[in-house]
């Protein structure tokens, strides 16, 4: 459980990106849930895709600011007048210096910048392998669900047999025998409807691959409530791990490193360049020096504007720190208790479990048939309502697995 609740970031396993981004890559050993079917969406889910275009995009356009800007050149021509004064040729070549490219501001800025970019990408990520998690849990529901009732459905079909026959020798009246007759339609259409419900969840499934089909027929969940870790070593990992945190971190960064730059920016920015004037007989030409004046408080505003997003961010930081360790205790509470609902009924089905009992003696003909569709409903309905169980605590599972993706 150690390797499953260390899970970072997956499709960055598939997405070519920076150096640095190379470094949160992870394997397929990590995938210890639903390994095959998670790697294959991460493979062709769409979304996901449009996610690394923008990311690469992102990061291509946070780089595109890293150098001097472009020399800036002038020739001009000045005709002579009156008739006969000479013509004047000036040439002019400048670049400005700009102290935030000299000193790396914009670099640091730049790598800030990637870093909440990829941060944003990973938490939109965990979204959606999250919302893939729980629709592989419920089709366990629908595989498990499918499975108990089309043995119901032959149990049905095998008593409509025995009391067809009956009916033909006359052992028994039109009433009774119209009503195994209800009872195996209606276990028919209760496996009709079960079916129809995996199909959609296997529709939603298969969208989420990218339109591909998605063989999945398992019907065992990948964990329960009691393999979890502890809450607090939860917490912990969480917190580690949290895409969204890391987010927020990097956003702080990237504050910071916006301050720099505006500081570096309320420095008077330099010109330099080269200046000739040419007339005839006569050619001046030197270097020139020119820079701005900071007088109207322009830069003086970006820079407050940047500490004040700084502190922003810090507080931003702080609030989904506290949201994410209230979002774990609950539905770790919320999943014990569905868990422990499950268990009760998992024990008590297992201890008063006579379903072949009552097979056995409605062959016998030492109960009715009313009695033994009366027995068997409630057995049923105990057995639907254990299944739901275990699925709504696996569904919760599911939750709290979803914040370590």
């Amino acid at each position: 459980m150690k390797v499953l609740w260390t899970i970072l970031t997956i499709a960055l396993t598939l997405v070519p990106l920076s150096a640095k981004a190379q470094d949160h890559k992870v394997s397929a050993r990590h995938f210890s849930a639903w390994q095959e079917p998670m790697l294959e969406i991460v493979r062709n889910n769409k979304q996901i895709a449009v996610l690394r275009s923008q990311l690469q995009a992102q990061q291509a356009a946070n780089g595109s600011a890293l150098r001097l800007p472009d020399p800036e050149a002038e020739v001009a021509y000045l005709f002579g007048s009156p008739k006969g004064v000479p013509g004047r040729t000036n040439v002019s070549l400048t670049q400005e210096l700009s102290w935030s490219v000299i000193l790396g501001h914009r670099r640091a800025l730049a790598e800030a910048e990637n870093n909440v970019a990829q941060h944003t990408y990973r938490a939109s990520l965990q979204r959606i392998l999250a919302e893939a998690d729980r629709m592989l849990t419920s089709l366990v529901y629908s595989n498990q669900l499918c499975a108990e009732l089309a043995l119901r459905d032959s149990i049905a079909r095998d008593i409509k047999r025995l009391y067809s026959e009956k009916f033909q020798r006359g052992d028994i009246n039109q009433m009774e025998y119209n009503k195994v007759c209800i009872n195996a339609s209606m276990s028919q259409a209760e496996l009709a409807r079960a079916e129809n419900e995996r199909t959609q969840v296997q529709l939603a499934l298969q969208a989420f691959n990218g339109g591909k089909t998605l063989h999945f027929t398992g019907r065992h969940y990948p964990a329960s409530i009691h393999a979890l870790p502890s809450l607090d070593s939860l917490e912990q990992a969480a917190q580690a791990s949290s895409p969204t945190l890391a987010a927020a971190q990097a956003a702080i960064l990237q504050s910071r490193a916006q301050e720099r730059l505006a500081r570096a920016e309320a420095l008077p920015q330099l010109t330099v360049g080269f200046q000739g004037e040419y007339i005839r007989q006569n050619n001046y030409s030197g270097v020139s020096l020119g820079f701005t004046l900071p007088l109207w408080g322009n830069t003086r505003q970006r820079v407050r504007q940047a500490k004040l997003q700084t502190e922003a961010q810090e507080l931003s930081l702080s609030d989904a720190q506290q949201q994410l360790s209230l979002a774990i205790r609950q539905k770790y509470a919320g999943a014990q208790a569905l868990q422990h609902t499950a268990d009760e009924l998992q024990v008590r089905l297992a201890d008063s479990s006579n379903d072949q009992l009552l097979r056995r003696s409605l062959e016998l003909g030492q109960i009715s048939l009313l009695d033994y569709l009366l027995e068997v409903s409630f057995y049923y309905s105990a057995r639907t309502a254990q299944l739901e169980a275990e699925r709504d605590a696996q569904l919760a599972v599911a939750e709290l697995r979803g914040i370590m993706y």
